[in-house]
């Protein structure tokens, strides 16, 4: 029996300021769909006996139309093929308040497509193979819904999905202040797969447990991550990762500025970005250590217009004063967006206002480190 296992499309997302030419939309946005209508073709190509999409399909709770259309579009696909699918909403797409309601409801009508994003653990059955899905909860909590999963032994396969990050000796987490975790312990089992959502790169946790990744890069944290789909011989335990060909994203030869005038800084960043390949891609240029009189004299305008041919150009200036972290009292201080991370996450405050805060101030604070 074949399962082909994605996650974390994050249908809605966007970035930057450019826009598509063909579709007159942000530029990412339209790289998402793009990258999930590949996901969808590889899907169908392979002719699997399910699919799991483990949580994410959508950036946010209420996601516009264009988005939602989308999504419905590409999954009506996947049903007139005749494949079962499995959908759990992930912490993104699930509402902070149940009476809210999910827009995962808009998939109920569909043939073969499984919606489950009500708080517990649901049993899909899909001829020899049970799909024991849970979505992402808050209340109940992830560990109280797993107690209850088990194997079938009415089934000749079984396969546990949910979204969540895994705590172990190794640590799968996104660092997001409304992701749940879950002991690596809690998911073992006699289980034939376990396919993971949350975490963005494609990982075995371990035996017959993976994250299949996110199927775009949400930003330069994910830089050099390969996006894809995982496709899964239920039988044997073979995984085959299948890569998405998506819009590519590098770091350029950082700068070392230490001694350096501000002149001599913009001939180093012209030799630099003149003798890299970056039509179309988004790229990012670091430059360290500048020296107090350089960074105040620097022409960063003339900086970022020599990255104009790339899809985004992101211009990182770090000064010498900031190279080395603040310690006070045994306590590490790191970037200014950092601490503001973790200060909101530290709130006793509702989580709808954590998010209200977090929307406001990391633009802000993004551009005053610029």
């Amino acid at each position: 029996m074949k399962l082909v296992h994605l996650s974390d499309s994050h249908l809605g997302f966007g970035a930057y300021s450019k826009l598509d030419p063909s579709e007159a939309i942000n530029q990412r946005e339209a790289d998402f769909y793009r990258s999930f209508k590949e996901a969808i073709d590889k899907t169908i190509s392979l002719k699997p006996d399910a699919v799991i999409h483990a949580g994410d399909l959508f950036d946010g709770v209420r996601p516009q139309n264009r988005a939602i259309d989308f999504a419905l579009r590409q999954l009506i696909r996947l049903s007139d093929a005749g494949i079962e699918t499995v959908l759990i909403s992930g912490n993104h797409s699930t509402p902070r308040l149940r009476e809210t309601g999910s827009i995962f409801r808009i998939f109920e009508h569909l043939p073969h497509i499984h919606s489950v994003h009500e708080p517990r653990c649901e049993r899909i059955r899909i001829g020899d193979l049970m799909v024991h899905a849970i979505p992402h909860s808050v209340n109940p909590s992830l560990d109280d819904l797993l107690s209850s999963a088990r194997p079938s032994e009415d089934s000749k396969m079984n396969v546990l999905t949910l979204h969540a990050g895994i705590v172990g000796s190794n640590i799968y987490k996104m660092d997001e202040f409304n992701e749940q975790t879950v002991s690596i312990d809690k998911i073992a089992g006699d289980w034939d797969y376990v396919a993971l959502g949350h975490f963005h790169e494609f990982k075995k946790v371990a035996s017959r447990t993976y994250y299949s990744g996110s199927t775009d890069r949400l930003g330069f944290g994910e830089l050099g991550q390969k996006k894809g789909i995982i496709e899964v011989d239920l039988e044997s335990g073979d995984v085959e990762f299948h890569p998405l060909e998506i819009r590519e994203m590098i770091d350029l030869r950082e700068i070392d500025a230490s001694g350096l005038a501000s002149s001599e800084v913009l001939r180093q960043a012209r030799d630099v970005i003149s003798s890299a390949a970056i039509d179309n891609k988004i790229v990012r240029l670091i430059i360290s250590k500048v020296e107090p009189e350089a960074y105040k004299s620097l022409d960063t305008p003339a900086i970022k217009r020599l990255g104009t041919a790339a899809m985004h150009f992101e211009l990182k200036l770090e000064p010498i004063e900031s190279q080395t972290l603040n310690e006070v009292e045994g306590t590490q201080i790191g970037l200014l967006v950092d601490e503001f991370k973790k200060y909101v996450s530290a709130l006793t405050v509702s989580d709808d206002k954590k998010t209200k805060i977090m929307t406001l101030g990391i633009p802000y604070l993004t551009r005053e480190e610029e």
